[in-house]
């Protein structure tokens, strides 16, 4: 039952502690901005689907490749380490 009251909990306080962001002026225009570009892009979206696909098949491919470029800088890393500590252990012997 404690779990139930937490999770209540933190989302009251959360919904209160966004309810009271927006009594500044600065912040309510930055949402109102940010909700009219989100409804933009779904109407866009929603009319256009295939440039949709498009986009998240541009995406995907992006992280796939800077994904697949940080994995071989690992294994170079890794590889050079594993040279390093063999010489090491050579140099010890």
């Amino acid at each position: 039952m404690g779990k139930n009251l937490l999770v209540k909990g933190m989302i009251l306080g959360a919904l209160a502690g966004g309810a009271l962001t927006l009594f500044d002026h600065d912040t309510r225009k930055e949402v109102k901005y940010k909700v009219k570009k989100i409804n933009s892009r779904t109407t866009y979206y929603f009319r256009h689907p295939s440039d949709f696909v498009a986009e998240v098949r541009n995406q995907y491919q992006a992280a796939s490749t800077m994904m697949t470029r940080q994995l071989n800088t690992a294994s170079k890393f890794l590889a050079d380490i594993e040279a390093l500590i063999e010489q090491s252990t050579k140099a010890d012997e």
